[in-house]
Formats: structure tokens, sequence, C-alpha cells
């Protein structure tokens, strides 16, 4: 049962990475459109969220200080790596977002477990995650014979975006081992209305000034509802869609060692993931990439 939960999670977050592109293709222009994303999906998430945990304990969400000031951190990280994530998109492809921020997911993690949690490391699991530390720079590689390398800011978000995932695998699992902790349903409803609160603040402030005049005639008003109405539905499938997969990862961190979980969710989200964004996007892969995917998949399977 475990591993049919830790399956679910692996398509849930592969899922998201293709909504996050597809909402940034169609309708990201300025720094409102990306703050609309993590405000939106955030009152969506705490709604869902809010719902499911009366109908699972026929009461409101449980209260814990811990989980409350943990849920704000982890509100501030995932709210950051959100944002720097529709970034990545932008400048850059799926394969390389993904890779990044799933080895961030992991890695950290991983030594986290190893460092504090007194986890042991096998001689096979080290070599792995020397492996997949040099699967990193592969995604971004260019040959000297292709037409342009990535940028320097490229190159910096697909690092924050690393580090920022490493650490909400890290706080995911932390309060999952904590006596102190809420249920994780509750735990993702006190993140998401920290988020709200947040994202909600900055993009009432930065709205008035990023509003841009448009001609008030009919085709344009029809058109803007549209827009509107798909932005939105996009959206909250991306808010519950990710919200399930984060509340399952949370399930299995319970009982699941960190080594085999984040290894197991890594891998199978890079893959699932790559090949969504093979169908829907066209996406092509270089030869680093392939070569940075295989080590990816080589690393992670030494280290479960």
């Amino acid at each position: 049962m475990n591993y049919f939960i830790l399956f679910f999670a692996v398509a849930c977050i592969a899922i998201q990475f293709s909504i996050n592109k597809f909402y940034q293709k169609r309708f990201v222009t300025n720094l409102k459109d990306m703050l609309f994303f993590p405000f939106v999906c955030g009152a969506i998430g705490a709604l869902f969220f809010i719902i499911l945990g009366i109908c699972m304990y026929g009461k409101l969400p449980a209260f814990s200080l811990f989980s409350l000031c943990l849920s704000f951190i982890l509100a501030v990280i995932s709210t950051l790596s959100c944002l720097i994530g529709i970034l990545v998109m932008k400048y850059g492809k799926i394969s390389a977002y993904s890779i990044f921020m799933m080895l961030g997911g992991m890695i950290l993690p991983y030594f986290y477990g190893v460092l504090f949690l007194n986890e042991k490391i096998s001689l096979a699991q080290g070599i792995g995650m020397i492996i997949l530390i040099c699967a990193l720079p592969c995604t971004v590689v260019k040959l000297p014979d292709e037409k342009k390398g990535s940028s320097k800011f490229y190159y910096i978000l697909c690092i924050l975006i690393f580090f920022l995932n490493g650490i909400v695998s890290i706080i995911s699992k932390t309060h999952s081992i904590n006596i102190s902790a809420v249920p994780a349903e509750n735990f993702i409803f006190y993140s998401n209305l920290w988020q709200t609160a947040l994202t909600g603040i900055a993009y009432f402030i930065f709205a008035s000034r990023l509003e841009q005049p448009q001609k008030a005639d009919y085709e344009n008003i029809q058109k803007s509802r549209a827009d509107n109405n798909l932005a939105f539905l996009t959206l909250t499938a991306y808010s519950v869609i990710s919200g399930i997969g984060f509340l399952f990862q949370l399930i299995s961190a319970k009982t699941t060692p960190a080594v085999i979980l984040y290894p197991f969710i890594t891998s199978g989200s890079i893959v699932l993931s790559i090949l969504l964004a093979r169908v829907f996007f066209r996406e092509k892969l270089r030869m680093f990439t392939i070569i940075g995917i295989s080590l990816a998949i080589i690393g992670t399977l030494l280290c479960s």
C-alpha cells in the first residue's frame, strides 16, 4: 500500500510540472501574473484541505504551535520556489527544472537523514550520491556547436530551485516525525493559508502598479473573461494535484526512511515529467540532458 501511495505522489509531481509550464507559456507576462499563481493556488489548497480534514475527522483542523510555525516557514520557501520555478520554465525546459528541483528535494534531505536522524548509508548509496551530484550540471551545459548557452541568470535560478526544494523536503520530513505535529492534511492547510496571506498582500500591492489599460470593447472583455476562466481552472487543477501529491509524500515520510523515500520520488518524477514534456510541449532532449537524466536514474537506483 505504501508503494502505491508513492507511485501516486510521483504522478502528481510530474503532472504539476506540466501544468506549471502551461501556465507560464499561456498567462505569465509580468510579476502580477506570477504572484497570481501562488495566491490562487494557496487559497484553493487551503479550502480543499480544510474540507478534506473536516470530512476525515469531523472537526476543524487541529492546532499545534510547532506545526503553525513550521508551516509559515514552509509557505515562505514554497512561494519562493513556485515563483522561481515559473522563471526557470520561462528560460529553460521541464527536463532541467525537474532534475534540479527533484535532486534538490532528494540530496539535501538525504544528508539531513544521515547527519541528524542517524540513518545509515552504504557504499553503493555514497557512490550513487556522487553520481547524482554529477548529473546536475549536465542538464544546463550545451555543446560548443549549439546556438546559444544558458545565461548566468538561468544557472542561478536552477541552483536556487535546487536548494529551496531541498529545504521543503527537510521541513516536511521534520514535521512528519515530530510527536507535536498535526495530521498531514492539517499541516498543508496551514501552509496554504500562510501562502495565500503572504502572496495576497504582495499581489494587491503590485496589481495596481502593473495594471495595463485595455480597450473596453466587447471582444476584449469576452477574451479576458475566457482567459481568466481558463487560468482559474488551470490553477485549481495545479493546487489540487500538487496538494494531494504532497499529502501522500508526507504520509509516506512517516514510515519510509529518507534514504529510500526521496530517491524513489526523485527518479520517478524526473522520468515521468520529461515524458509528459515530450508529449505535450514537444521538448527535445539534448545529448548532455540525456546524460544527466541517465546519471540521475543510475544514482537514484544506487541510493535506494
